[in-house]
């Protein structure tokens, strides 16, 4: 398994497939190094799963795949390839890679179809959410938390942090005890601090830099009256479905897996597009509801509790992979 790090489920995934070997490549120096080894190693493999089929992961996969003669499945987690990919080399090889995998995984549906436009390789549909329901769950009564806006995530272009932060310059006008905690760490770290400051929003607006642990997240969901996701893309995203597991309702644009699952004020508030005055107004609106809040919460708990339970979705990405192995022996 080839991927920046390692997946969190990888010792119930070793429980089905026995032993499994990582690669991380985060850079030039682990991508040759980890080449030298592999090429070096007699190990032999049923399997080569590159968790991004681009230029870095895609790339050594693909070369893995061929020194080791192992098929390769190719996995794409978010919808950056479709205008969203600023590198040659990656716009290069990602057919490259799709075209030679056995079998492309996507992790939602709208994933599927535009990975048909690249490649006539079969494409598997498998969500990547899996919630782990002892960790994530409701600690706090509803009627006891405030009215704080939690976001958690990395903080990269794609999920559009400063957006965010600019709503709040609209929200807080409507909703004057408002706060938005902000969890995470990324490349628009300065950037965000620096808007913070410039809006005057010290009052309103904390970022806690760097990560957390999974309890610690769980904690944060609880104390949070709603959860903002305002990505541009995402394959999940994964945060949404903690939070509900947490009993936190969110507003989110409609990326990944959110509007296949969730229904428009029924299960989430959805954000048509991530501009900073729609985003306000969804935050408003939900402040100011409890009752749409209470019902988003509880419809949003229910089916994630009821499809996305840790086990359950760790054994069908398991039992997915052992099939196709089985069928290209």
């Amino acid at each position: 398994m080839v991927s920046r790090t390692r997946t969190v489920a990888l010792p119930e995934l070793e429980k089905a497939w026995g032993k499994i070997d990582v690669v991380e490549l985060r850079g030039p120096r682990s991508f040759f190094k980890n080449l030298i080894k592999t090429c070096l190693s007699k190990k032999r493999y049923d399997l080569v799963v590159a968790q991004e089929p681009l230029s870095t992961i895609g790339g050594f996969s693909l070369i893995a795949s061929i020194i080791k003669h192992a098929p390769l499945v190719s996995e794409i987690h978010g919808d950056y390839i479709q205008g969203h990919l600023t590198s040659l080399i990656d716009r290069l090889i990602l057919p490259i890679v799709l075209n030679k995998s056995v079998a492309v995984r996507a992790v939602n549906k709208h994933l599927v179809e535009t990975i048909k436009n690249y490649t006539g390789t079969r494409v598997v549909y498998l969500p990547s959410v899996y919630i782990d329901l002892n960790v994530f769950k409701p600690k706090i009564f509803f009627d006891d938390r405030g009215r704080g806006i939690l976001f958690a995530g990395r903080l990269e272009p794609h999920k559009n942090p400063d957006l965010l932060v600019r709503a709040m310059k609209h929200v807080v006008r409507e909703v004057p005890d408002a706060e938005l905690k902000i969890i995470g760490r990324g490349s628009m770290s300065g950037l965000v601090r620096e808007l913070i400051a410039k809006l005057d929003l010290q009052r309103f607006v904390k970022l806690e830099h760097g990560w957390i642990s999974q309890d610690k997240l769980a904690d944060e969901y609880n104390q949070a009256g709603l959860f903002a996701c305002v990505s541009s893309y995402e394959g999940g995203p994964r945060t949404v479905f903690e939070a509900a597991a947490c009993m936190t309702p969110s507003v989110s644009t409609p990326v990944g897996i959110v509007p296949e699952v969730f229904r428009h004020l029924e299960s989430v508030y959805i954000i048509d597009r991530p501009r900073p005055k729609d985003i306000a107004d969804a935050i408003v609106t939900m402040l100011e509801d409890s009752g749409l809040r209470r019902r988003i919460a509880e419809n949003a708990y229910r089916i994630t509790v009821e499809e996305f339970e840790w086990s359950k979705t760790v054994s069908r990405y398991a039992e997915c992979y052992l099939e196709l192995t089985r069928a290209l022996r």
